[in-house]
């Protein structure tokens, strides 16, 4: 695929202009375009300084991922501290939602007795507690385990949460990335079942010390499926937006190629998915993301992905993890990605992709 193509509107030459991006994971259309270069391609025309996030030094600059306060920032990646963010009173808007649904699990030891939902019920339920801005790691958590007891007719109010405390900055495991502080708390009798997610929480189900009740990944409902890292928003500042559209639009138009070429390319989108530090294989991707990941980076604004979005600001209002509400229908701002995919429409390298984009 080709980025020879792009729209040489923007500022003029000497007027530079400072765009940021951040991405949680591999696991993002923003991820895959950063490894493959067409990122870095797109803005090194002329006019624009690329920045990533993670190699700045200075701590609010990288905080700005979970609160958003930098300008010129597009996000791409898990919804909780965007939707906190914005709850917080950040001026951002959701300009495109990929739906990457991953593994959630809800694991207890295998010898518990603990072998369905409904067993759940008056257990000691773990939740990680981080010192982070925004806990989105035990909003996930707890979203899984309040999805669970509503499947099995019980009142989550009545959930009894443990609170699994993890030291700032403190990760266990490099080699081994079935261990956790939850996991270490299910083995040590401080909780009677954890939730995990992603490809970690998959590798761990398959462990003959754990028994998984139940893959929350599996349901067919979409909306049950809702947690952290499903969906996931693209945003940026408004301001930004309202300055530069050109630009946002660029940022989308290379969401839109690299989620066309990743539809051409199952198995080695799937491979760029497979964490750099080693621990994964592209199997446990697989059978974290399902075989037809490749198909799940298009950014789309459609009904059924903003309906979700707005289910996981819900929650997140109704369990006390937003400062206020927000009008929902506000944050979500259509025509960049509208503009994009016109964009896109007119490439020649893109001709067979129409039908994708325009899903």
């Amino acid at each position: 695929m080709t980025h020879q193509h792009s729209s040489k509107i923007g500022p003029a030459q000497n007027e530079l202009i400072d765009l940021w991006y951040t991405r949680c994971g591999a696991a993002t259309a923003s991820a895959l375009a950063i490894q493959k270069n067409w990122l870095q391609a797109e803005f090194s025309q002329g006019g624009t300084v690329l920045h990533s996030l993670r190699e700045s030094n200075d701590q609010d600059i990288l905080n700005s991922h979970y609160h958003h306060k930098l300008t010129g920032l597009f996000r791409e990646g898990g919804n909780i501290p965007p939707i906190w963010a914005k709850a917080q009173g950040q001026d951002t808007a959701v300009i495109g939602i990929t739906w990457l649904d991953e593994y959630q699990g809800i694991l207890t030891l295998a010898d518990s007795g603990i072998r369905q939902v409904k067993d759940l019920e008056g257990k000691r339920l773990g939740l990680p507690l981080h010192k982070n801005l925004i806990d989105f790691q035990r909003g996930a958590a707890q979203h899984g385990f309040v999805t669970a007891f509503g499947l099995a007719g019980f009142d989550p109010k009545e959930a009894i949460f443990v609170d699994v405390e993890i030291p700032p900055g403190e990760r266990r495991g490099q080699a081994d990335w079935t261990r956790s502080f939850e996991v270490d708390a299910l083995l040590e009798g401080k909780v009677d079942a954890i939730f995990l997610r992603f490809a970690r929480g998959y590798r761990t189900s398959q462990d003959p010390r754990f028994h998984e009740v139940i893959n929350i990944n599996t349901l067919p409902d979409p909306l049950l499926r809702v947690g952290n890292g499903t969906p996931r928003p693209v945003t940026v500042d408004r301001p930004f937006l309202e300055k530069h559209p050109d630009l946002v639009v660029r940022y989308l138009a290379v969401l839109l190629r690299t989620a066309a070429w990743a539809e051409q390319h199952p198995k080695e989108s799937a491979e760029l998915l497979v964490p750099e530090n080693g621990g994964f294989s592209l199997e446990d991707v697989w059978a974290s993301h399902g075989r037809d990941v490749h198909r799940s980076f298009l950014p789309k604004l459609s009904p059924e992905y903003i309906k979700g979005l707005e289910a996981q600001k819900n929650f997140l209002r109704d369990w006390g993890y937003l400062h206020a509400d927000f009008e929902f229908s506000d944050w979500i701002v259509t025509e960049p990605l509208a503009e994009a995919i016109k964009l896109v429409a007119r490439e020649p390298a893109l001709v067979e992709f129409p039908a994708a984009l325009a899903a």
